[in-house]
């Protein structure tokens, strides 16, 4: 996304048609999504610059009240600090040290470049400097750059660029108001209308999670006028403000996972980026639960497509596989981080309390798309809860041969981590399942046959140890299946018959009740199931079966 500057008023603008004249571009990264910053936000600024260059830095630095804190690329968390229309520098967390920095970029030179160590000469990107000595800073000026100590050595990391000057006009948040507010209005008066016409289609209800997009999201809902229901659904994993929170604004359902997680996660093992077994579980099956009876329907989401980049292809209107019979919007889809914000302040909207204690990201604590500056926030403000955590990821690391960086570098966060991560530490869990898949035949392990055939029905009619489907027959025979057809659909019942939960997402979503968790298991009723398949296709194990499944070839030969 692009962020714009109004130059004579030195104010962001949510849109270049905010601005009366002049308009400047701030070269901020694809994903960055700038928001104001928070007192919280200022004060770890102030101490990390006072700290690294000297007190009084932080003074010298920053000149004006409007502060953006804009999301920047790193392994950890990262922000670009925006100010008086340019990136003064970036704001990071720094695994290997556990420790922030202050890293000063090209337009904040004038203003501390003179309380930095300079090193003369230059040197290309990446490149390493004379220059190293033990305690020195963390970075060095160079007539060309930066030079950045990293481990005993100094590194390129930075070759300036031209950019404007910073502007020196005063300004407020009072300002940014003023100057933004007509294009406000004008995005409020969109959603209303987008709510308008999707409210057509059915009963409304707002999923409100307490945070600052939905709590946007319920503003304008209130304001389209329409008949609406608000939900909320409580994971069991949110913190206290939040529930305080959301009781305090209210709401009319009630979706809740009690303690699901805790029951459920000794099985399926820690969630990950690449395996969100607990939203299935936690968040979407006791939305189902709660919401299935008031289909059909239309639910509204406080979804933006610039959260992230996964989401910056999604549409803002879409049918839910999740939620059958509903229609899904988010009339706030477009709008920025910066949008929502000054929307909020310019209807004195109340929010959550948690965004003025420093947290960015609201929800479940041990998300593991939080990063590890975050999760040490969790400790220091909630040690009894992270304590629970910790003491799980700890006995999970022993039982499974995973040293101590795996839980120290949040390692557990991913089940096939980037390479950047495998750098810091490359203690990999084990997958749940190992097959072995030949031409017409597979061996799994672990294997149950009992309760594969138990589950079987669910692709084809059974009869003794053979099953036929359409396109495709198994049969099973002690520690071998043989197989015609598509070996997935094998593999899906081998790892829910050998791994099942008994989360109750099978049960729940199917149309026949062939279902039924029994002592912590799936079994099917024959008599029942029409072989549809859809268990097979909701079961949080199948769904990242690519993930937790090695699966190799009878000669060898990785299949993936």
């Amino acid at each position: 996304m692009r962020l714009y500057w109004s130059v004579q008023e030195n104010v962001p603008v949510v849109s270049r048609k905010c601005a009366e004249r002049e308009v400047r571009i701030v070269p901020t990264s694809k994903t960055s999504d700038p928001r104001p910053a928070t007192s919280a936000d200022l004060e770890l600024l102030r101490r990390v610059v006072d700290e690294q260059f000297g007190s009084g830095a932080y003074n010298e630095l920053i000149r004006n009240e409007v502060v953006l804190f804009g999301r920047a690329p790193y392994l950890d968390t990262a922000y670009e600090i925006i100010s008086d229309g340019g990136v003064l520098g970036h704001l990071f967390f720094d695994l290997y040290e556990m420790r922030w920095y202050f890293k000063p970029l090209e337009q904040s030179i004038d203003r501390i470049g003179h309380r930095m160590e300079f090193l003369r000469g230059g040197g290309r990107r990446r490149g390493e400097v004379v220059g190293y000595t033990d305690g020195g800073p963390k970075f060095k000026l160079m007539e060309s750059g930066l030079a950045e100590r990293i481990g005993d050595r100094y590194i390129v990391t930075r070759i300036f660029k031209p950019r404007d000057s910073l502007l020196e006009e005063k300004s407020g948040w009072k300002d940014v108001l003023r100057v933004n507010e007509p294009c406000i209005l004008a995005g409020e008066s969109r959603a209303i209308r987008f709510i308008w016409r999707i409210s057509k289609k059915g009963r409304v209800i707002v999923s409100f999670s307490g945070g600052k997009d939905s709590s946007a999201l319920l503003e304008i809902v209130r304001r389209s006028g329409i008949d609406y229901l608000t939900y909320f659904n409580d994971t069991g994993l949110e913190l206290p403000e939040t529930l305080d929170f959301v009781s305090k604004i209210g709401y009319d359902l009630l979706g809740g996972a009690g303690d699901s997680f805790w029951s459920y996660v000794g099985k399926f093992g820690p969630p990950a980026r690449d395996y969100r077994w607990c939203c299935k579980v936690i968040k979407l099956l006791p939305t189902y639960r709660t919401l299935r009876m008031l289909a059909p329907g239309v639910t509204l989401v406080g979804q933006r497509k610039f959260e992230s980049l996964a989401r910056m292809r999604s549409q803002s209107i879409w049918r839910n596989r999740w939620l059958p019979g509903f229609l899904t919007g988010a009339p706030i889809n477009e709008w920025s981080a910066l949008r929502t914000w000054l929307y909020l302040r310019l209807r004195s909207v109340e929010v959550n309390p948690l965004y003025e204690m420093g947290f960015e990201r609201l929800g479940c604590y041990l998300c593991p798309a939080s990063r590890l500056s975050e999760f040490i926030k969790i400790k220091e403000r909630y040690p009894e809860l992270w304590e629970r955590w910790w003491a799980f990821l700890s006995e999970y690391a022993s039982n499974n041969e995973l040293d101590e960086c795996w839980i120290r570098y949040g390692v557990w966060r991913w089940i096939n981590p980037p390479n950047k991560i495998r750098r810091l530490c490359n203690s990999l869990r084990k997958p749940l399942m190992t097959a072995s898949v030949g031409k017409n035949v597979i061996m799994m392990s672990p294997y149950d046959e009992s309760r594969f055939l138990d589950l079987a029905p669910s692709i084809g009619k059974l009869r003794g140890n053979s099953i036929e489907g359409k396109g495709y027959s198994v049969t099973a025979e002690r520690d071998l299946v043989f197989f015609k057809g598509d070996p997935t659909t094998v593999l899906k019942v081998g790892i829910r018959a050998s791994k099942c939960a008994g989360c109750g997402l099978c049960e729940e979503y199917c149309d026949m009740n062939a279902i039924q968790i029994v002592e912590g298991r799936a079994v099917i009723d024959q008599a029942r199931c029409t072989s549809c398949g859809i268990c097979n296709d909701v079961c949080p194990l199948t769904l990242y079966m690519g993930k937790i499944v090695e699966v190799r070839r009878m000669d060898g030969e990785d299949a993936r």
